[in-house]
């Protein structure tokens, strides 16, 4: 008997051991370890925005964990030197209005981040610069040309007194531009020449040395003086095309003011 006790106090001493060492197992989960995916749809580069105005930044990221508020956004002038924050911990609208800075930039850049629930963060900047410059004249009406004499074409226009934006202006001059092509296109429309408030401009001996000629005339403001600079430094056996203009324009001291 007490044998039989023995072992019955041993097995039940056996149980219990075991039944303290039981376990209940925990809810099956995965790890994220992908971190969201961001596209910028605009500002993404090649945009040309005014001063002053409000524009929507737009974007789209994608995670399956993404976390509430977690997108910053930023902005720079200068190509990248420097960040300046727009907004930090805003909700994943995918759209934020963005009401453009004082500061005109040939090299302006937006940056985006987004973060999910488990850690995972991902930025993404604009993959070319964009413009941020002054509303700009209109463009002159009523353009016309006289060559009654059969040597000189006379090129008139209208006064532009408005903006783009129908408000007010005096532009700095006029850049008289010519094209011997009926191509439309910028690069096709080289300098000729400039006037400051004459709205009136003479292409000399032109019907003698040619069969056909188009004329465009821009209005212009030159609010920091960029403008002039490329216009003297300009070679004046080279022809400087419209398209070279807005170009120098961008590039020039790395695209900020």
């Amino acid at each position: 008997m007490k044998t039989s006790a023995l072992i019955g106090l041993l097995l039940f001493m056996v149980v219990s051991i075991f039944g303290i060492s039981s376990n209940t197992n925990s809810a099956v989960f995965t790890m994220d370890t992908i971190a969201p995916i961001i596209t910028i749809t605009t500002p993404n580069g090649g945009e040309l925005w005014y001063i002053g105005d409000t524009n929507n930044i737009l974007w789209s990221a994608t995670d399956t964990n993404i976390s509430p508020n977690s997108v910053y956004l930023w902005y720079t002038l200068n190509g990248g030197t420097a960040y300046t924050s727009l907004v930090a911990g805003t909700a994943n609208t995918g759209s934020y209005p963005w009401q453009l800075p004082e500061i005109q930039s040939y090299n302006a850049k937006v940056r985006i981040q987004v973060a999910d629930s488990f850690g995972n963060i991902s930025q993404k900047t604009s993959d070319a610069a964009f413009s941020i410059t002054y509303v700009p004249p209109d463009s002159p009406d009523n353009v016309q040309i006289d060559i009654s004499n059969n040597i000189d074409a006379v090129i008139t226009w209208q006064p532009v007194t408005e903006t783009v934006y129908s408000t007010p202006i005096t532009p700095d001059g006029y850049m008289v531009l010519y094209n011997e092509t009926p191509y439309e296109d910028e690069q096709f429309y080289y300098y000729l020449g400039e006037t400051s408030t004459a709205t009136t401009y003479t292409h000399h001996n032109v019907a003698r040395r040619r069969a056909q000629m188009y004329y465009r005339v821009v209005a212009f403001k030159d609010f920091d003086g960029r403008l002039a600079e490329i216009l003297s430094e300009r070679d004046p056996a080279q022809q400087l095309s419209l398209a070279d203009i807005k170009a120098k324009l961008q590039a020039r001291n790395g695209g900020d003011k």
